[in-house]
Protein backbone atom coordinates (compact mmCIF):
# COMPACT_ATOMS: atom_id res chain seq x y z
CA UNK A 1 0.00 0.00 0.00
CA UNK A 2 2.91 2.34 0.69
CA UNK A 3 4.13 1.86 -2.88
CA UNK A 4 0.64 2.70 -4.12
CA UNK A 5 0.69 5.92 -2.13
CA UNK A 6 4.19 6.68 -3.45
CA UNK A 7 3.00 6.15 -7.03
CA UNK A 8 0.01 8.40 -6.42
CA UNK A 9 2.18 11.15 -4.94
CA UNK A 10 4.65 11.01 -7.83
CA UNK A 11 1.94 11.11 -10.48
CA UNK A 12 0.01 13.83 -8.68
CA UNK A 13 3.10 16.03 -8.40
CA UNK A 14 4.05 15.73 -12.03
CA UNK A 15 0.49 15.59 -13.31
CA UNK A 16 -0.92 18.80 -11.90
CA UNK A 17 0.89 20.69 -14.60
CA UNK A 18 -1.23 19.01 -17.29
CA UNK A 19 -4.25 21.11 -16.41
CA UNK A 20 -2.15 24.26 -16.61
CA UNK A 21 -0.92 23.56 -20.11
CA UNK A 22 -2.72 25.59 -22.75
CA UNK A 23 -0.69 25.20 -25.91
CA UNK A 24 -0.37 22.19 -28.13
CA UNK A 25 3.40 22.59 -28.44
CA UNK A 26 3.75 22.52 -24.65
CA UNK A 27 1.60 19.40 -24.45
CA UNK A 28 3.66 17.70 -27.15
CA UNK A 29 6.83 18.57 -25.23
CA UNK A 30 5.37 17.06 -22.07
CA UNK A 31 4.20 13.92 -23.89
CA UNK A 32 7.64 13.46 -25.46
CA UNK A 33 9.32 13.80 -22.06
CA UNK A 34 6.89 11.35 -20.42
CA UNK A 35 7.25 8.78 -23.19
CA UNK A 36 11.01 8.94 -22.68
CA UNK A 37 10.34 7.96 -19.04
CA UNK A 38 7.60 5.41 -19.84
CA UNK A 39 9.70 2.49 -18.58
CA UNK A 40 9.83 4.15 -15.15
CA UNK A 41 6.05 4.73 -15.08
CA UNK A 42 5.49 1.12 -16.12
CA UNK A 43 7.83 -0.02 -13.34
CA UNK A 44 5.82 2.01 -10.80
CA UNK A 45 2.59 0.42 -12.05
CA UNK A 46 4.06 -3.05 -11.63
CA UNK A 47 5.31 -2.15 -8.14
CA UNK A 48 1.78 -1.07 -7.28
CA UNK A 49 0.36 -4.40 -8.43
CA UNK A 50 3.07 -6.34 -6.59
CA UNK A 51 2.34 -4.42 -3.38
CA UNK A 52 -1.37 -5.32 -3.69
CA UNK A 53 -0.52 -8.98 -4.23
CA UNK A 54 1.62 -8.95 -1.08
CA UNK A 55 -1.26 -7.81 1.17
CA UNK A 56 -2.56 -10.45 3.57
CA UNK A 57 -5.21 -11.60 3.94
CA UNK A 58 -6.04 -11.61 0.23
CA UNK A 59 -9.68 -10.51 0.26
CA UNK A 60 -12.15 -10.66 -2.63
CA UNK A 61 -12.22 -6.84 -2.81
CA UNK A 62 -8.44 -6.86 -3.14
CA UNK A 63 -8.64 -9.42 -5.96
CA UNK A 64 -11.09 -7.17 -7.83
CA UNK A 65 -8.71 -4.26 -7.42
CA UNK A 66 -5.76 -6.29 -8.75
CA UNK A 67 -7.82 -7.37 -11.74
CA UNK A 68 -8.72 -3.73 -12.47
CA UNK A 69 -5.04 -2.71 -12.25
CA UNK A 70 -4.32 -5.32 -14.90
CA UNK A 71 -7.36 -4.46 -17.06
CA UNK A 72 -5.67 -1.69 -19.05
CA UNK A 73 -2.14 -2.98 -18.47
CA UNK A 74 -1.97 -6.68 -19.41
CA UNK A 75 -5.12 -8.32 -20.73
CA UNK A 76 -4.14 -11.96 -20.08
CA UNK A 77 -3.40 -11.30 -16.40
CA UNK A 78 -6.64 -9.33 -15.98
CA UNK A 79 -8.59 -12.22 -17.52
CA UNK A 80 -7.03 -14.70 -15.06
CA UNK A 81 -7.87 -12.59 -12.01
CA UNK A 82 -11.46 -11.96 -13.13
CA UNK A 83 -12.04 -15.66 -13.74
CA UNK A 84 -11.16 -16.36 -10.10
CA UNK A 85 -14.16 -14.28 -9.03
CA UNK A 86 -17.04 -15.25 -11.36
CA UNK A 87 -18.28 -17.98 -9.02
CA UNK A 88 -17.98 -15.94 -5.80
CA UNK A 89 -20.64 -14.10 -3.87
CA UNK A 90 -21.97 -10.67 -4.77
CA UNK A 91 -20.89 -8.02 -5.52
CA UNK A 92 -17.60 -9.64 -6.56
CA UNK A 93 -19.17 -12.02 -9.08
CA UNK A 94 -20.91 -9.19 -10.97
CA UNK A 95 -17.80 -7.00 -10.78
CA UNK A 96 -15.88 -9.84 -12.41
CA UNK A 97 -18.46 -10.17 -15.21
CA UNK A 98 -18.41 -6.40 -15.82
CA UNK A 99 -14.63 -6.47 -15.99
CA UNK A 100 -14.61 -9.44 -18.39
CA UNK A 101 -17.14 -7.81 -20.73
CA UNK A 102 -15.12 -4.58 -20.73
CA UNK A 103 -11.90 -6.51 -21.27
CA UNK A 104 -13.19 -8.56 -24.21
CA UNK A 105 -14.45 -5.33 -25.74
CA UNK A 106 -10.98 -3.77 -25.37
CA UNK A 107 -9.17 -6.66 -27.03
CA UNK A 108 -11.75 -7.07 -29.81
CA UNK A 109 -13.19 -10.45 -28.73
CA UNK A 110 -16.78 -9.22 -29.00
CA UNK A 111 -18.35 -12.65 -29.44
CA UNK A 112 -16.74 -13.96 -26.24
CA UNK A 113 -17.92 -10.93 -24.33
CA UNK A 114 -21.50 -11.10 -25.60
CA UNK A 115 -21.58 -14.81 -24.73
CA UNK A 116 -20.88 -13.90 -21.08
CA UNK A 117 -23.99 -11.72 -20.78
CA UNK A 118 -26.61 -14.44 -20.13
CA UNK A 119 -24.25 -16.12 -17.63
CA UNK A 120 -24.14 -13.11 -15.34
CA UNK A 121 -27.56 -13.80 -13.81
CA UNK A 122 -29.23 -11.30 -11.48
CA UNK A 123 -27.33 -8.02 -11.23
CA UNK A 124 -27.23 -6.16 -7.87
CA UNK A 125 -28.95 -2.78 -7.96
CA UNK A 126 -25.73 -0.90 -7.11
CA UNK A 127 -23.98 -2.31 -10.21
CA UNK A 128 -26.79 -2.20 -12.74
CA UNK A 129 -25.67 1.06 -14.40
CA UNK A 130 -22.09 -0.19 -14.84
CA UNK A 131 -23.32 -3.58 -16.10
CA UNK A 132 -25.79 -2.20 -18.66
CA UNK A 133 -23.23 0.37 -19.85
CA UNK A 134 -20.60 -2.37 -20.39
CA UNK A 135 -23.13 -4.50 -22.31
CA UNK A 136 -24.25 -1.52 -24.41
CA UNK A 137 -20.68 -0.56 -25.29
CA UNK A 138 -19.59 -4.05 -26.37
CA UNK A 139 -22.62 -4.31 -28.68
CA UNK A 140 -21.88 -0.84 -30.05
CA UNK A 141 -18.22 -1.68 -30.77
CA UNK A 142 -19.15 -5.05 -32.23
CA UNK A 143 -21.60 -3.29 -34.57
CA UNK A 144 -18.89 -0.83 -35.66
CA UNK A 145 -16.45 -3.69 -36.37
CA UNK A 146 -18.96 -5.94 -38.17
CA UNK A 147 -18.78 -6.28 -41.95
CA UNK A 148 -21.99 -8.36 -42.32
CA UNK A 149 -25.12 -6.25 -42.98
CA UNK A 150 -27.51 -8.69 -41.31
CA UNK A 151 -25.33 -8.96 -38.18
CA UNK A 152 -24.91 -5.19 -38.07
CA UNK A 153 -28.70 -4.80 -38.14
CA UNK A 154 -29.14 -7.28 -35.27
CA UNK A 155 -26.42 -5.58 -33.24
CA UNK A 156 -27.95 -2.15 -33.92
CA UNK A 157 -31.24 -3.34 -32.47
CA UNK A 158 -29.41 -4.58 -29.35
CA UNK A 159 -27.55 -1.26 -29.08
CA UNK A 160 -30.80 0.68 -29.07
CA UNK A 161 -32.37 -1.70 -26.54
CA UNK A 162 -29.45 -1.53 -24.11
CA UNK A 163 -29.08 2.22 -24.53
CA UNK A 164 -32.71 2.77 -23.60
CA UNK A 165 -32.24 0.45 -20.60
CA UNK A 166 -29.14 2.40 -19.56
CA UNK A 167 -30.98 5.72 -19.69
CA UNK A 168 -33.90 4.27 -17.71
CA UNK A 169 -31.60 2.88 -15.01
CA UNK A 170 -29.63 6.13 -14.84
CA UNK A 171 -32.87 8.13 -14.46
CA UNK A 172 -33.89 5.82 -11.63
CA UNK A 173 -30.61 6.19 -9.71
CA UNK A 174 -29.67 9.79 -10.65
CA UNK A 175 -31.49 11.58 -7.76
CA UNK A 176 -29.26 9.93 -5.16
CA UNK A 177 -26.04 9.57 -7.14
CA UNK A 178 -24.20 12.66 -8.45
CA UNK A 179 -21.78 10.69 -10.63
CA UNK A 180 -24.58 8.83 -12.38
CA UNK A 181 -26.56 12.07 -12.75
CA UNK A 182 -23.62 13.72 -14.53
CA UNK A 183 -23.18 10.71 -16.83
CA UNK A 184 -26.92 10.77 -17.64
CA UNK A 185 -26.91 14.50 -18.33
CA UNK A 186 -23.98 14.34 -20.69
CA UNK A 187 -25.63 11.54 -22.68
CA UNK A 188 -28.81 13.62 -22.88
CA UNK A 189 -26.85 16.65 -24.09
CA UNK A 190 -25.12 14.59 -26.77
CA UNK A 191 -28.44 13.07 -27.87
CA UNK A 192 -29.82 16.61 -28.24
CA UNK A 193 -26.67 17.63 -30.15
CA UNK A 194 -26.08 20.28 -27.50
CA UNK A 195 -22.29 19.90 -27.46
CA UNK A 196 -21.58 23.15 -25.53
CA UNK A 197 -23.79 21.81 -22.73
CA UNK A 198 -21.98 18.46 -22.89
CA UNK A 199 -18.66 20.28 -22.53
CA UNK A 200 -19.94 22.09 -19.42
CA UNK A 201 -20.93 18.76 -17.84
CA UNK A 202 -17.58 17.29 -18.84
CA UNK A 203 -15.94 20.18 -16.94
CA UNK A 204 -17.87 19.11 -13.83
CA UNK A 205 -16.78 15.50 -14.28
CA UNK A 206 -13.12 16.44 -14.78
CA UNK A 207 -13.22 18.57 -11.64
CA UNK A 208 -14.13 15.42 -9.67
CA UNK A 209 -11.35 13.29 -11.20
CA UNK A 210 -7.66 13.27 -10.07
CA UNK A 211 -5.55 14.58 -12.93
CA UNK A 212 -3.07 11.69 -12.66
CA UNK A 213 -5.68 8.94 -12.86
CA UNK A 214 -6.73 6.66 -15.69
CA UNK A 215 -10.22 8.07 -15.25
CA UNK A 216 -8.83 11.48 -16.23
CA UNK A 217 -7.44 9.93 -19.42
CA UNK A 218 -10.89 8.54 -20.26
CA UNK A 219 -12.71 11.82 -19.58
CA UNK A 220 -10.07 13.81 -21.51
CA UNK A 221 -10.63 11.45 -24.43
CA UNK A 222 -14.40 11.97 -24.15
CA UNK A 223 -13.85 15.72 -24.20
CA UNK A 224 -11.72 15.37 -27.33
CA UNK A 225 -14.57 13.57 -29.11
CA UNK A 226 -16.91 16.46 -28.21
CA UNK A 227 -14.52 18.98 -29.80
CA UNK A 228 -14.27 16.69 -32.82
CA UNK A 229 -18.04 16.92 -33.26
CA UNK A 230 -17.74 20.72 -33.17
CA UNK A 231 -15.04 20.60 -35.84
CA UNK A 232 -12.46 22.19 -33.53
CA UNK A 233 -9.41 20.27 -34.67
CA UNK A 234 -6.84 21.99 -32.44
CA UNK A 235 -8.85 21.49 -29.24
CA UNK A 236 -9.55 17.90 -30.32
CA UNK A 237 -5.81 17.20 -30.64
CA UNK A 238 -4.96 19.05 -27.40
CA UNK A 239 -7.33 16.90 -25.33
CA UNK A 240 -6.24 13.70 -27.06
CA UNK A 241 -2.71 14.63 -26.06
CA UNK A 242 -3.77 15.27 -22.45
CA UNK A 243 -5.41 11.86 -22.43
CA UNK A 244 -2.24 10.27 -23.82
CA UNK A 245 -0.11 12.00 -21.15
CA UNK A 246 -2.34 10.64 -18.38
CA UNK A 247 -2.13 7.13 -19.89
CA UNK A 248 1.67 7.26 -19.99
CA UNK A 249 1.94 8.48 -16.41
CA UNK A 250 -0.42 5.77 -15.16
CA UNK A 251 1.54 3.07 -16.97
CA UNK A 252 -1.47 2.19 -19.17
CA UNK A 253 -0.69 -0.14 -22.08
CA UNK A 254 -4.10 0.01 -23.81
CA UNK A 255 -3.36 3.35 -25.53
CA UNK A 256 -6.15 4.57 -27.79
CA UNK A 257 -5.26 8.23 -27.36
CA UNK A 258 -1.57 8.05 -28.30
CA UNK A 259 -2.50 6.13 -31.46
CA UNK A 260 -5.00 8.83 -32.44
CA UNK A 261 -2.44 11.57 -31.70
CA UNK A 262 -0.03 9.77 -34.03
CA UNK A 263 -2.77 9.66 -36.66
CA UNK A 264 -3.39 13.42 -36.38
CA UNK A 265 0.32 14.22 -36.53
CA UNK A 266 0.61 12.09 -39.65
CA UNK A 267 -2.30 13.92 -41.26
CA UNK A 268 -0.67 17.30 -40.49
CA UNK A 269 2.67 16.23 -41.98
CA UNK A 270 4.60 15.89 -38.69
CA UNK A 271 6.05 12.53 -39.69
CA UNK A 272 8.81 12.35 -37.09
CA UNK A 273 6.42 12.79 -34.17
CA UNK A 274 3.81 10.54 -35.82
CA UNK A 275 6.43 7.79 -36.21
CA UNK A 276 7.51 8.12 -32.57
CA UNK A 277 3.96 8.00 -31.19
CA UNK A 278 2.81 5.14 -33.43
CA UNK A 279 5.89 3.09 -32.49
CA UNK A 280 5.13 3.68 -28.80
CA UNK A 281 1.48 2.66 -29.29
CA UNK A 282 2.44 -0.46 -31.25
CA UNK A 283 4.87 -1.59 -28.55
CA UNK A 284 2.21 -1.12 -25.86
CA UNK A 285 -0.48 -2.92 -27.90
CA UNK A 286 1.83 -5.90 -28.22
CA UNK A 287 2.48 -5.92 -24.46
CA UNK A 288 -1.21 -5.48 -23.62
CA UNK A 289 -2.00 -8.34 -26.02
CA UNK A 290 -4.97 -6.81 -27.82
CA UNK A 291 -5.08 -8.28 -31.37
CA UNK A 292 -7.57 -5.70 -32.65
CA UNK A 293 -5.62 -2.77 -31.23
CA UNK A 294 -2.35 -4.22 -32.52
CA UNK A 295 -3.68 -4.64 -36.07
CA UNK A 296 -5.19 -1.18 -35.99
CA UNK A 297 -1.96 0.40 -34.75
CA UNK A 298 0.28 -1.69 -36.99
CA UNK A 299 -1.59 -0.67 -40.14
CA UNK A 300 -1.16 3.04 -39.41
CA UNK A 301 2.37 2.56 -38.08
CA UNK A 302 3.46 0.79 -41.27
CA UNK A 303 2.08 3.62 -43.40
CA UNK A 304 3.76 6.24 -41.20
CA UNK A 305 7.07 4.35 -41.23
CA UNK A 306 7.08 4.25 -45.05
CA UNK A 307 6.33 7.98 -45.28
CA UNK A 308 8.97 8.78 -42.65
CA UNK A 309 11.55 6.72 -44.53
CA UNK A 310 10.73 8.61 -47.73
CA UNK A 311 11.11 11.91 -45.89
CA UNK A 312 14.52 10.86 -44.56
CA UNK A 313 15.57 9.90 -48.08
CA UNK A 314 14.44 13.26 -49.43
CA UNK A 315 16.34 15.01 -46.64
CA UNK A 316 19.44 13.02 -47.56
CA UNK A 317 19.09 14.08 -51.19
CA UNK A 318 18.67 17.73 -50.17
CA UNK A 319 21.76 17.46 -47.95
CA UNK A 320 23.79 16.08 -50.85
CA UNK A 321 22.65 18.93 -53.07
CA UNK A 322 23.56 21.41 -50.34
CA UNK A 323 27.05 19.93 -50.04
CA UNK A 324 27.57 20.16 -53.78
CA UNK A 325 26.39 23.77 -53.73
CA UNK A 326 28.77 24.47 -50.86
CA UNK A 327 31.65 23.03 -52.86
CA UNK A 328 30.75 25.30 -55.79
CA UNK A 329 30.67 28.30 -53.47
CA UNK A 330 34.09 27.33 -52.14
CA UNK A 331 35.49 27.29 -55.69
CA UNK A 332 33.97 30.71 -56.35
CA UNK A 333 35.54 32.00 -53.16
CA UNK A 334 38.98 30.76 -54.26
CA UNK A 335 38.55 32.57 -57.55
CA UNK A 336 37.50 35.68 -55.62
CA UNK A 337 40.66 35.50 -53.53
CA UNK A 338 42.74 35.31 -56.69
CA UNK A 339 41.14 38.44 -58.11
CA UNK A 340 41.41 40.25 -54.79
CA UNK A 341 45.18 39.88 -54.95
CA UNK A 342 45.11 42.05 -58.03
CA UNK A 343 43.75 44.85 -55.89
CA UNK A 344 47.08 45.11 -54.09
CA UNK A 345 48.34 47.52 -56.70
CA UNK A 346 45.68 49.99 -55.61
CA UNK A 347 46.94 49.77 -52.07
CA UNK A 348 50.32 51.25 -53.09
CA UNK A 349 48.61 54.53 -53.97
CA UNK A 350 46.85 54.45 -50.63
CA UNK A 351 50.16 53.86 -48.86
CA UNK A 352 51.59 57.02 -50.41
CA UNK A 353 48.67 59.04 -49.05
CA UNK A 354 49.09 57.37 -45.68
CA UNK A 355 52.72 58.50 -45.66
CA UNK A 356 51.67 62.08 -46.35
CA UNK A 357 49.09 61.99 -43.58
CA UNK A 358 51.59 60.49 -41.17
CA UNK A 359 53.95 63.37 -41.86
CA UNK A 360 51.18 65.81 -41.07
CA UNK A 361 50.41 63.99 -37.84
CA UNK A 362 54.07 63.91 -36.85
CA UNK A 363 54.31 67.66 -37.42
CA UNK A 364 51.28 68.22 -35.20
CA UNK A 365 52.72 65.87 -32.59
CA UNK A 366 56.04 67.80 -32.60
CA UNK A 367 54.18 71.06 -32.17
CA UNK A 368 52.23 69.64 -29.21
CA UNK A 369 55.45 68.64 -27.50
CA UNK A 370 57.20 71.98 -28.20
CA UNK A 371 54.88 74.22 -26.26
CA UNK A 372 52.76 73.92 -23.18
CA UNK A 373 50.77 77.11 -23.76
CA UNK A 374 48.97 75.94 -26.90
CA UNK A 375 48.77 72.24 -26.06
CA UNK A 376 44.99 72.13 -25.90
CA UNK A 377 44.44 73.67 -29.37
CA UNK A 378 46.98 71.34 -30.93
CA UNK A 379 45.57 68.21 -29.29
CA UNK A 380 42.08 69.03 -30.52
CA UNK A 381 43.42 69.69 -34.01
CA UNK A 382 45.40 66.47 -33.76
CA UNK A 383 42.28 64.46 -32.88
CA UNK A 384 40.24 65.97 -35.70
CA UNK A 385 42.91 65.24 -38.29
CA UNK A 386 43.53 61.72 -37.04
CA UNK A 387 39.79 60.86 -36.87
CA UNK A 388 39.27 62.21 -40.36
CA UNK A 389 42.35 60.31 -41.48
CA UNK A 390 40.94 57.01 -40.18
CA UNK A 391 37.58 57.56 -41.85
CA UNK A 392 39.26 58.41 -45.15
CA UNK A 393 41.46 55.33 -44.89
CA UNK A 394 38.45 53.11 -44.18
CA UNK A 395 36.58 54.54 -47.18
CA UNK A 396 39.62 53.98 -49.42
CA UNK A 397 40.06 50.45 -48.08
CA UNK A 398 36.42 49.64 -48.88
CA UNK A 399 36.79 51.01 -52.42
CA UNK A 400 40.03 49.11 -52.88
CA UNK A 401 38.29 45.84 -52.11
CA UNK A 402 39.46 45.38 -48.53
CA UNK A 403 37.73 42.24 -47.19
CA UNK A 404 37.17 43.55 -43.70
CA UNK A 405 36.84 47.38 -43.66
CA UNK A 406 35.44 47.28 -40.10
CA UNK A 407 38.43 45.29 -38.89
CA UNK A 408 40.75 47.68 -40.73
CA UNK A 409 39.13 50.61 -38.93
CA UNK A 410 39.42 48.84 -35.55
CA UNK A 411 43.15 48.36 -36.04
CA UNK A 412 43.65 51.98 -37.01
CA UNK A 413 41.58 53.12 -34.01
CA UNK A 414 43.87 51.08 -31.73
CA UNK A 415 46.85 52.95 -33.19
CA UNK A 416 44.99 56.23 -32.72
CA UNK A 417 44.24 55.49 -29.06
CA UNK A 418 47.87 54.59 -28.35
CA UNK A 419 49.10 57.76 -30.04
CA UNK A 420 46.54 59.87 -28.19
CA UNK A 421 47.44 58.30 -24.84
CA UNK A 422 51.15 58.85 -25.37
CA UNK A 423 50.68 62.48 -26.45
CA UNK A 424 48.22 63.40 -23.73
CA UNK A 425 50.17 61.72 -20.93
CA UNK A 426 53.35 63.44 -22.10
CA UNK A 427 51.57 66.66 -21.16
CA UNK A 428 49.62 65.42 -18.14
CA UNK A 429 51.85 62.72 -16.75
CA UNK A 430 49.90 62.22 -13.51
CA UNK A 431 46.44 62.23 -15.09
CA UNK A 432 45.68 58.53 -14.46
CA UNK A 433 46.47 58.81 -10.73
CA UNK A 434 44.74 62.19 -10.44
CA UNK A 435 41.64 60.78 -12.17
CA UNK A 436 41.41 57.74 -9.88
CA UNK A 437 41.89 59.99 -6.83
CA UNK A 438 38.57 61.64 -7.66
CA UNK A 439 36.48 58.39 -7.67
CA UNK A 440 35.55 55.86 -5.05
CA UNK A 441 38.12 53.09 -4.45
CA UNK A 442 35.85 50.34 -5.84
CA UNK A 443 35.28 52.30 -9.05
CA UNK A 444 38.91 53.10 -9.83
CA UNK A 445 40.06 52.06 -13.29
CA UNK A 446 43.17 50.30 -14.54
CA UNK A 447 44.17 50.34 -18.23
CA UNK A 448 44.30 47.01 -20.04
CA UNK A 449 47.73 45.46 -20.75
CA UNK A 450 49.31 47.34 -23.65
CA UNK A 451 47.18 50.45 -23.05
CA UNK A 452 47.85 53.56 -20.97
CA UNK A 453 44.28 54.81 -20.49
CA UNK A 454 40.76 53.41 -20.48
CA UNK A 455 37.91 54.75 -22.62
CA UNK A 456 36.51 56.56 -19.55
CA UNK A 457 39.87 58.27 -18.99
CA UNK A 458 40.05 59.35 -22.65
CA UNK A 459 36.55 60.88 -22.43
CA UNK A 460 37.45 62.91 -19.38
CA UNK A 461 40.85 63.79 -20.88
CA UNK A 462 38.93 65.50 -23.67
CA UNK A 463 36.72 67.23 -21.10
CA UNK A 464 39.91 68.46 -19.39
CA UNK A 465 40.94 69.92 -22.76
CA UNK A 466 37.69 71.84 -22.94
CA UNK A 467 35.65 69.54 -25.22
CA UNK A 468 32.38 69.06 -23.28
CA UNK A 469 29.94 68.06 -26.02
CA UNK A 470 29.16 64.32 -25.95
CA UNK A 471 28.49 64.46 -29.70
CA UNK A 472 31.92 66.01 -30.35
CA UNK A 473 33.70 63.52 -28.08
CA UNK A 474 31.83 60.66 -29.80
CA UNK A 475 32.94 61.97 -33.19
CA UNK A 476 36.59 62.17 -32.13
CA UNK A 477 36.71 58.78 -30.38
CA UNK A 478 34.43 57.01 -32.92
CA UNK A 479 31.74 56.02 -30.39
CA UNK A 480 28.03 56.80 -30.31
CA UNK A 481 26.89 59.90 -28.37
CA UNK A 482 24.71 57.66 -26.18
CA UNK A 483 27.73 55.55 -25.20
CA UNK A 484 29.71 58.67 -24.26
CA UNK A 485 26.81 60.00 -22.16
CA UNK A 486 26.48 56.66 -20.34
CA UNK A 487 30.20 56.66 -19.44
CA UNK A 488 29.97 60.23 -18.16
CA UNK A 489 26.98 59.42 -15.94
CA UNK A 490 28.68 56.25 -14.71
CA UNK A 491 31.80 58.10 -13.52
CA UNK A 492 29.80 60.96 -11.99
CA UNK A 493 27.91 58.40 -9.92
CA UNK A 494 31.24 56.89 -8.79
CA UNK A 495 32.82 60.23 -7.83
CA UNK A 496 34.01 61.15 -4.37
CA UNK A 497 32.08 64.13 -3.10
CA UNK A 498 29.49 66.11 -5.09
CA UNK A 499 28.76 64.35 -8.40
CA UNK A 500 27.74 67.62 -10.08
CA UNK A 501 31.21 69.14 -9.54
CA UNK A 502 33.06 66.04 -10.76
CA UNK A 503 33.75 67.32 -14.29
CA UNK A 504 34.84 70.71 -12.95
CA UNK A 505 37.38 68.97 -10.70
CA UNK A 506 38.59 66.96 -13.75
CA UNK A 507 39.18 70.21 -15.65
CA UNK A 508 41.35 71.49 -12.78
CA UNK A 509 43.82 68.60 -13.07
CA UNK A 510 47.29 69.95 -13.95
CA UNK A 511 46.21 73.61 -13.69
CA UNK A 512 47.23 74.37 -10.12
Amino acid sequence: MQKRLFLSAILLAVGLSVAAMSTLDSLFTMLDADMAQSARFRELHEQCIDSLKAVRPMTKALQVRIAREYQYYQSDSAHVWYLRLINDEEPYRTQAYIGLVQLTSSIGKYGDGIALIPLAGEIPDSLRVDWIEAVWRIHNEAMAASTTPQLREQLAASVRLYYDSLLHEMDRQAPGNTAIRLRRNILAAIDADNIPRALQINDSILARVPVWSHRYAIEAYNRATLYERLGKEREYLEWLTRSAIADVRCGIMDNGSSWLVAKECYASGDLERAFRYSDYSLTNASFFNAPTRFIQTYSLGHEIANSYEQQLHQSSVRLTIALVALAIVAVIMVIGVFFSLRQNRRLHAMNREITTMNEELRAINRQLKETDKVKEQYICRYLEVYSDYIRRLTTMARKAGEKDPAGFMDREMDNFYRSFDDTFLSLYGTFVDDFNALVKPEARLAPKPGERMTIEMRIFALILLGITSSAKIAELLCYSPNTISNYRVKMKNASLGDRESFEQRIREIGRK
